[in-house]
């Protein structure tokens, strides 16, 4: 017999999620893509959408199954395998099943597990499939070191399972926009928001999902309390995120608030409108309950936005010496570290100085290439 030809191995990245929504899982599929061509040249790779996304690094193939499909595991798998790729890697905690075909999973949090996510039926039901989804991984990813904690301890993997990666910042975000940021903001939102904004009023930006975890709430409670003891300050809360899990009530209480002049909120907003809110704000707020990396911290830093953080999940692994880290869960708590970081000039300087270098250390380009020593060590098994 001849030999048999050499075959280049083609990873296929499901990046369905893509076409549905903005978030911490599309930034990270987005981010990785972006730059896996350059630092992988050995390891073609494909996305799979089941929808057109406009703006693809890598080249798509085409699937039926929607992404979060009662029976995703069977339809997508049957679709993939059909494609046979060398090897699958799944951003959204979910894999297919696949007989024969290695499998890389990323697992971002596990806040859905720890009760800090308060899911609909739907949602809890699919990802409960992360125990058998975890079990087919040949390898799991996780964004940092705390994520992979809760992996070993709450899902039994071994530690020599787990990669973890941390997530990278885009390099948009390291230096000023292109034109005066007040400009992008006339640009990207309405008239009134531009006025309120240009008072020269502090900023307080929260960015995140509407989801129970994210803990808006306790941030509009902590400017009642500035707003009743240090009347002066009046600090204006803007609120970056779309509609999620859970947030009814949370909306309703934004949309009230939102009556008073002292907040207010963005469901959408482009890469460069976030970076202009990046360069406008005075600090950034992140009262997460759980977060398993908190790219927001990481890209207001890169800005030289400072940071004010829960101290739980992976914030402190993320923020380090570079922000202010919140122990209290208490809305006097907050409003006294949003005081503090208001009125201390030199402080606010500090940090952001702190924070530029601290977010050096999470570039996209990085994560890239240690995802791609991922495959290969798989590949290679």
């Amino acid at each position: 017999m001849g030999k048999q030809p050499v075959t280049t191995p083609t990873v296929m990245i499901d990046g369905r999620i893509l076409a549905y929504r903005r978030g911490g899982i599309p930034r990270y599929i987005t981010g990785i893509t972006r730059h896996l061509p350059r630092v992988a040249p050995d390891l073609p790779a494909r996305l799979v959408i089941n929808r057109p996304v406009d703006g693809l690094e890598l080249p798509a193939s085409r699937v039926r199954t929607p992404p979060h499909h009662r029976f995703e595991v069977y339809a997508l798998g049957l679709e993939l395998a059909l494609m046979r790729p060398s090897l699958i890697h799944s951003p959204d905690f979910i894999s297919p099943i696949c007989p024969g075909i290695p499998r890389v999973v990323t697992v971002h949090d596990l806040a859905f597990l720890n009760g800090h996510s308060l899911l609909a039926p739907d949602s809890s039901r699919y990802y409960g499939q992360i125990f058998r989804a975890i079990r087919r991984a040949d390898r799991i990813i996780t964004v940092s070191q705390a994520t992979a904690q809760q992996v070993i301890r709450q899902l039994g993997v071994p530690e020599r399972r787990i990669r973890v990666i941390h997530n990278g910042v885009e390099d948009r975000f390291f230096t000023p926009a292109s034109e005066p940021a007040l400009e992008i903001v006339r640009r990207e939102f309405d008239e009134a928001f531009h006025r309120q904004v240009s008072t020269g009023r502090p900023v307080v930006l929260a960015v995140g999902t509407i989801e129970p975890r994210k803990r808006h709430r306790l941030l509009i409670q902590a400017l009642r309390c500035i707003a009743k003891d240090h009347p002066s300050l009046q600090p204006l809360l803007v609120i970056v995120g779309q509609a999620g899990w859970q947030c009814e009530p949370i909306i309703a209480e934004i949309t009230s608030a939102t009556g008073t002049g002292d907040v207010c909120w963005l469901p959408e907003v482009s890469d460069a409108g976030l970076q202009a809110l990046y360069q406008l704000a005075t600090l950034l707020a992140l009262p997460s309950l759980d977060e398993g990396f908190g790219l927001p911290a990481a890209e207001a830093m890169a800005a030289g936005l400072p940071v004010i953080a829960a101290a739980r999940g992976a914030l402190p692994e993320v923020i380090g010496d570079a922000g202010v880290l919140v122990e209290e869960e208490t809305a006097p708590a907050w409003a006294e570290a949003i005081e503090v970081l208001i009125e201390d000039a030199g402080l606010r300087a500090g940090l952001a100085a702190r924070g530029r270098t601290r977010a050096s250390a999470f570039r996209w380009e990085r994560a890239a290439a240690a995802t791609a020593n991922v495959y290969r060590e798989v590949l290679n098994r």
